[in-house]
């Protein structure tokens, strides 16, 4: 199973993720955290064990098992700020929770995969545009990143999207190979810490994160079991609410919310 599907256009995931996350921000008063899946039987069984497992526990697939290694999260479990992969990649399944579930969780206030692969690249670019060509001749696809680094533009500045998901392997075996490979790792080391934000910090950069459009990675290294979370809230399930899914909801979380896109509701009020 692939991670990742198509993606939206920048702009248009901003706009509808900013939309679905003003309804919880008009009625709470501030964003939610939410993990999100694609695969109705994964979800399902998180519903039915009422909870999430580190990925050493299940088969699923890693976002970026190379950076993840080395950062040490890859046994952690993701979320994000509102309802970035839904709006992103269209992922049907989000998990919904209260933003002071912060205070149990690690915060980035951006995509740490995303930046630390992103200072490689500017380094490379900067320093060594040699080997940022070693990197983009590896293979076709190498050719289309980097190019697509070198050449677009984003909020009118260059060098800001590198889509590293697409030749993560490619990339970390170069990290790996070059000639300095200390250089690139304290890079990475320094922008890990940089971007890193404790509680109750995290929470102000959670609010704030909202009108900047900068979207935080918010990382899980325990198990999260829904039935004693204190900060669980309920679901949002995108579209028609499969029958089997719609029977253990009704069974097993009466009293939380279930979000349709438009509105908030009790999932005992409202699925009968």
């Amino acid at each position: 199973m692939k991670p990742f599907k198509k993606e939206k256009s920048m702009a248009e995931r901003n706009r509808e993720r900013k939309k679905l996350i003003n309804i919880f921000i008009n009625k709470y008063g501030k964003p939610v955290i939410v993990h999100a899946m694609q695969d109705k039987k994964i979800f399902k069984k998180v519903l039915e064990e009422g909870e999430l497992k580190l990925p050493k526990k299940h088969d699923s697939a890693k976002k970026c098992p190379h950076m993840e290694k080395l950062l040490g999260i890859d046994n952690a479990i993701y979320y994000s700020l509102g309802f970035v992969y839904n709006t992103a990649y269209g992922w049907k399944y989000n998990i919904i929770f209260d933003l002071n579930y912060l205070k149990d969780l690690t915060y980035y206030y951006n995509s740490v995969n995303y930046v630390c692969y992103l200072a490689i690249v500017k380094y490379l670019a900067e320093e060594d545009m040699d080997s940022l060509m070693k990197l983009r001749n590896k293979n076709k696809k190498s050719k289309e990143v980097v190019d697509k680094f070198l050449n677009e533009t984003y909020s009118g500045k260059k060098r800001r999207m590198f889509d590293f998901w697409k030749i993560e392997k490619e990339t970390f075996d170069h990290i790996r190979k070059y000639k300095d490979k200390r250089k690139l790792i304290k890079i990475i080391r320094d922008t890990e810490r940089k971007y890193l934000k404790k509680y109750p910090k995290s929470k102000k950069y959670s609010i704030r994160s909202i009108a900047d459009r900068r979207i935080p990675e918010i990382i899980g290294k325990k198990k999260n079991n829904l039935l004693k979370n204190p900060h669980f809230l309920g679901f949002y399930i995108d579209g028609k609410i499969p029958p089997d899914i719609l029977t253990v909801l009704k069974k097993k979380y009466p009293n939380k919310i279930i979000f349709d896109g438009k509105r908030i509701n009790k999932i005992g009020e409202v699925l009968k």
